[in-house]
């Protein structure tokens, strides 16, 4: 963190944030900048508010708010998980949570991917709040949960589904039906704020109702005959063509054309899953990384970074022993995972409540990844939770060996 230069590190796609920035402080919120329908322009419009505040420290500015929102949001949730019978849990949780060196010091880098993880903690926070006092409004925790969903699609809208599926999980557990239907409304009507702000910008800015307009692209990155599912895609892409002869491909021709390609497809779209599956859990780096993390913050320092520097460490993480680590982190990250989530279900109502939100949310995560392009940056956002399971993992797996020790 001290050799931080100019008070923030660079993202993965921090020069096209701060393009789309560029294009806000030129013009206002209804810029044509191309960058900005291109990509949900959310995190940029964040970023420019701030930019509004100071220019000189907007980077200052950026590492401050996303870091003290990423402490606050795993004190937050550690403290309510305190409050339940999954206690034992609260205290590991939050030093793994807060000492993982990828999830901790991306909140100093330019990116959603630590402000989104920083928000389904809220978000799962405030869900424990509403079991911890059935006496108050139900409501407003419906409004708060439903804002907190909002801010994370409103950066990055992938993650609206996650939240979705959030809201119905929680909501299920409500009885009578009646209650169950207010808090699930209430939240969607909430959460859904983003989506449409998002619409309405480009509606005015472009004249065209859609959050993004780069979601074919993607998928088609992803899909293929010849390709692997990563973004160094290979081989011919995916055939398509526009409804009106002669006119380009719109972006949700394209999504068509790329979901028929898989139905029409199935043996090649299964090993685009389990590649994709592969990539989103790899590594940060070795011989099976696979992704848009090379400004990772952690790989200043990452072991494996000095171990290949010399001629015998390269070969040594490149060869069968790198790949046999490497495969086995992979099982163990998704091992401990479902162990974990299996371990707190066993527990009483409000742990089977956390065990099924967290393990949705990486799922959802998982999936989208799955039906786009595999990429391990891919599960920053939803790393709390799934780093949550683990831990309960890692602590059943503690306990067993001490009692059969």
């Amino acid at each position: 963190m001290t050799n931080i230069q100019g008070g923030i590190w660079p993202g993965a796609d921090a020069e096209n944030y701060l393009k789309g920035v560029d294009g806000l402080y030129a013009e206002g919120l209804f810029s044509k900048a191309a960058i900005l329908n291109y990509w949900p322009a959310g995190y940029p419009i964040l970023l420019w508010l701030l930019a509004l505040i100071s220019t000189t420290n907007l980077f200052y500015l950026i590492g401050f708010i996303q870091s003290i929102f990423f402490a606050y949001s795993t004190y937050f949730l550690t403290k309510n998980i305190a409050k339940t019978n999954a206690a034992w849990l609260a205290f590991s949780a939050s030093l793994i949570i807060s000492f993982n060196p990828t999830l901790s010091l991306s909140s100093l880098a330019i990116g959603y991917e630590a402000p989104v993880a920083a928000c389904f903690m809220m978000l799962l926070g405030v869900i424990i709040a509403s079991r911890l006092n059935p006496t108050k409004p139900q409501y407003l925790y419906a409004v708060y949960a439903g804002a907190w969903i909002a801010l994370a699609a409103f950066m990055q809208p992938r993650y609206l589904l996650a939240g979705v599926v959030s809201i119905l999980i929680w909501g299920a557990t409500y009885l009578p039906r009646k209650s169950a239907i207010k808090i699930i409304s209430i939240g969607f009507a909430v959460a859904l704020i983003s989506p449409i702000l998002l619409i309405s910008r480009n509606d005015v800015a472009i004249d065209q109702r859609t959050i993004s307009t780069n979601l074919g692209v993607t998928m088609a990155i992803g899909a293929g005959d010849e390709t692997s599912g990563s973004y160094d895609r290979k081989g011919p892409e995916v055939p398509c063509t526009p409804a009106i002869p002669g006119a380009v491909v719109t972006d949700n021709e394209r999504v068509k054309c790329v979901l028929k390609w898989y139905l029409t497809n199935p043996v090649k779209t299964l090993k685009l899953t389990l590649n994709k599956s592969v990539f989103f859990w790899s590594p940060w780096s070795g011989p099976v990384a696979n992704g848009t993390m090379a400004r990772n913050p952690w790989l200043k320092i990452a072991p494996t970074q000095n171990i290949i520097k010399s001629q015998s460490g390269a070969q040594l993480v490149a060869g069968p022993i790198g790949k046999t680590v490497s495969g086995l982190w992979i099982i163990g990250q998704i091992g401990l995972l479902f162990y974990g989530f299996l371990a707190l279900r066993r527990g009483d109502q409000t742990s089977k409540l956390i065990a099924n939100l967290a393990l949705s949310s990486v799922v959802i995560s998982w999936l989208i990844s799955v039906g786009t392009i595999g990429d391990h940056r891919f599960r920053v956002p939803t790393m709390c939770l799934s780093l949550l399971l683990q831990v309960v993992g890692m602590l059943q797996i503690k306990w067993k060996l001490s009692k059969a020790l």
